[in-house]
């Protein structure tokens, strides 16, 4: 009998702390792009790393803060309605898609401007990045 109440406790207290882990781990707040130190790069020399070896651009810059300055060739609006700001790559074919945390960001188009943002890699379109913020 004592060894069943001393199971029940250890189930119990296994319970109450896994319960306490996963909501810690669910309410985490997330990382915002201003708190990370970023790497610093232009929009052509990232297009072109990227252009040349997707593998070893990614294993540099995958899932991290980057800090992009780049000739602005565009702005649109994506399907979430967010601010895309798109920069000039190394070529026509090769660009650096910033897709902006604000909606309210005033960018000019010809402009030279710095953007910091977490890369997604590359698509089709270019270089991804996200959550992206102006550098003043």
């Amino acid at each position: 009998m004592k060894k069943w109440k001393v199971a029940i406790l250890v189930v119990v207290l296994a319970g109450i702390i896994g319960s306490v882990v996963a909501y810690k781990m669910w309410n985490k707040p997330h990382t915002k792009v201003e708190d990370v130190k970023g790497l610093e790069v232009s929009a052509k020399e990232l297009s072109t790393a990227y252009a040349d070896d997707e593998t070893r651009a990614n294993e540099e810059y995958l899932n991290k803060a980057i800090t992009v300055t780049g000739e602005v060739a565009e702005t649109e609006e994506n399907q979430d309605g967010k601010l895309v700001v798109i920069l000039a790559g190394a070529d026509d074919m090769t660009t650096v898609q910033c897709t902006m945390r604000d909606n309210g960001v005033g960018v000019s188009e010809g402009g030279t401007i710095t953007i910091k943002g977490f890369c997604n890699g590359s698509s089709l379109f270019g270089v991804l990045l996200s959550d992206c913020v102006i550098v003043k």
